[in-house]
């Protein structure tokens, strides 16, 4: 093998490596942002029961909560509220939001669920 190729070889495998790690970061990312804003809207949800709203009413908060663009990342604002369950004072929402990497579209999803602070 000449050196020409093995240097051609050596930096296409490093290029590509880069690329991998690159795409596991921007999933991080997209679901660390997801976490956050499954939480926001459970926590919303949960005050808005709280304060005697129905679980429909609430729901739709948690839905404007977690579609609401934050740090002006387009895929944010393509997330949507894909569950909303509310029983008794407690509520549990679901999030996803689509994160494109290396040419793929994969989904990312969080779960939280929040209610009133019981036998502190």
């Amino acid at each position: 093998m000449s050196g020409l190729t093995l240097t051609v070889t050596a930096l296409a495998g490093m290029m590509l490596g880069c690329a991998v790690v690159g795409g596991v970061g921007q999933v991080a990312v997209a679901r660390a942002r997801v976490d956050a804003a499954t939480d926001l809207a459970a926590l919303a949800a949960a005050s808005a029961l709280g304060r005697g709203e129905t679980a429909e009413r609430a729901c739709a908060l948690a839905n404007r909560v977690a579609v609401a663009p934050g740090g002006g990342d387009p895929a944010e604002r393509r997330a949507r509220t894909s569950g909303c369950r509310v029983v008794g004072a407690e509520v549990t929402v679901s999030v996803e939001a689509p994160v494109r990497v290396l040419g793929l579209t994969a989904s990312v999803t969080g779960r939280a669920r929040a209610g009133p602070v019981s036998g502190a």
